[in-house]
């Protein structure tokens, strides 16, 4: 019985780390600059690295919109970004950021994106990292 009781104790442990592992973040993404460019951005933990999908509406068709994961907020960004993400294409891009998503959740820091290569001066859509309440 007791062999039991710990064979189940030790299989729901297990799942709870499992499932702590498979745990995703998802920031919201406010248009700005009148772009009307809002969305999310969802950060999912893959071991040492995160990947990083942005969902963004209202984007425009065939432009390459870059993004960047910047250190600071979206009030006060850092202009050097701190890691690249895959350029925003027809609303969508995901990215594999070589940092793991516990970082990314210490870190002060925000996703932006751009209105396009010619125009990364112009932010359309922003939105701050934060640790899950």
């Amino acid at each position: 019985m007791h062999r039991l009781a710990l064979a189940l104790v030790l299989g729901a442990l297990q799942a709870g780390a499992a499932l702590a592992l498979d745990d995703t973040v998802t920031v919201t993404l406010q248009a700005q600059n009148a772009s009307g460019q809002n969305g999310s951005a969802t950060l999912t933990p893959q071991g040492d690295a995160t990947r990083v999908v942005i969902l963004l509406g209202n984007a425009p068709q065939g432009v390459a919109q870059p993004a960047h994961i910047h250190l600071g907020q979206c009030d006060q960004l850092d202009p050097a970004p701190k890691w690249k993400l895959e350029a925003v294409r027809d609303g969508q891009s995901s990215t594999l950021v070589p940092v793991p998503l516990d970082r990314l959740l210490k870190e002060q820091a925000a996703i932006n994106v751009h209105k396009s290569a010619e125009e990364v001066q112009v932010y359309v859509s922003c939105g701050n990292i934060a640790p899950a309440m």
